[in-house]
């Protein structure tokens, strides 16, 4: 068991809200699970992506960013080339079926007639051709497809042929639902069935589980959960040993809730010279928003060498208010030259009282110009 290298993996979190065809219902909860979905993945109880790594569509965006798929191809095959340890990619949306009988996955402007289907849609098997042959050691697919009625029927003589779209070799796929049913969209909801369940388990845990929220092990809290509500049993499929691999941390196995003693256990680890014990408590206090834990977190990762994540949390910390990590990068803008950014920092850190701060600050402005 163990969690993805957030520097070598890569996630593409596809999910559209809004279609053209009449027949093909909105679906508003689709932006909800792509950003609470990015949330979860970038944050340091996740598989800590760095947000460049997290490639999404967002609602905000341009009707052109991901929303055709020239877009969504090239996005994919990008990260296929990146990603040597986790290649994730997750799509939210309709998924219909073609007289072919393939699998294809909606784009806002897709027609559900069955004869246009596969001219305005996503062949799956061109996502499962990338996926094939990407370089990453895990390769993770996730598909929340709510299929039209149209699919439905269509989908009724051709189950097998779509259950055998998503054995991809070495590739783990969770998918929302049997091949011949919907997933569920329940109306007003902040998320689809399916990924809200998912969500609510990466972000709060389960007793039921280890340490870390493996693919198989979630897989097995949703076949559990989503029937109990009326929710199509969700499948998974060809998991080999990638399903060992773990998207977060359990964050009911803890034993530890509290934000503070997270700290003091990360402090007394690090003082027993126990440093991944450090980390791990620090990160976990640094996820419940603890800006001197983000900071001792950026301390220990530059001391063991990962300068961009060690950069990243000292710019989270002061951005929470943290004052010494103010001071640390208004010394440090200054030394590299960017004095604007350098009396920033400064400034904020004298204003939340740091006395070294209002002295390196008055130095800095006598200067001479």
């Amino acid at each position: 068991m163990r969690l993805p290298d957030p520097r070598h993996s890569r996630a593409v979190l596809l999910g559209f809200d809004t279609f053209a065809d009449p027949g093909l219902p909105d679906l508003p909860a689709v932006t909800h699970n792509i950003d609470d979905l990015a949330e979860v993945l970038t944050s340091p109880w996740g598989t800590a992506l760095p947000d460049r790594h997290c490639i999404r569509r967002r609602k905000a965006a341009p009707p052109s960013d991901l929303a055709d798929s020239a877009s969504v191809g090239a996005r994919l095959v990008s990260a296929a080339k990146e990603a040597e340890d986790l290649l994730l990619v997750y799509y939210a949306g309709h998924g219909l079926v073609g007289p072919d009988g393939e699998l294809y996955l909606s784009l806002p402007g897709t027609r559900s007639e069955p004869d246009l289907v596969a001219w305005t849609g996503i062949p799956f098997s061109l996502v499962r051709r990338t996926l094939a042959n990407a370089r990453a050691d895990s390769r993770v697919l996730i598909l929340d497809c709510c299929f039209s009625g149209l699919a439905i029927g269509a989908m009724a003589t051709t189950t097998s042929v779509v259950a055998g779209q998503l054995e991809v070799a070495g590739t783990c796929t969770l998918a929302s639902s049997p091949a011949n049913r919907p997933s569920s969209a329940p109306v007003g909801a902040r998320h689809t069935a399916y990924t809200g369940e998912l969500l609510d388990l990466l972000q709060h845990g389960t007793a039921d589980a280890a340490e870390f929220l493996t693919l198989q092990t979630i897989h097995e809290h949703l076949a559990r959960v989503l029937p109990s509500k009326g929710h199509p049993r969700p499948e998974l499929r060809n998991t080999h040993t990638v399903g060992r691999l773990a998207l977060a941390r359990n964050r009911a196995h803890s034993g530890i809730s509290d934000p503070e003693a997270m700290v003091k256990e990360a402090t007394r680890l690090e003082r027993v010279g126990d440093s991944a014990g450090a980390v791990r408590w620090y990160r976990e206090a640094a996820g419940a928003g603890r800006s001197d834990a983000m900071r001792e977190l950026g301390r220990l990762l530059e001391r063991d060498g990962n300068r961009v994540q060690a950069g990243m949390w000292r710019r989270r910390a002061a951005e929470s208010g943290d004052p010494a990590t103010m001071h640390e990068l208004g010394v440090s803008s200054w030394h590299t030259g960017d004095l604007a950014q350098a009396e920033s920092w400064l400034r904020k850190a004298a204003a939340a009282g740091l006395p070294e701060a209002a002295e390196d600050l008055e130095r800095l402005l006598r200067r001479p110009k």
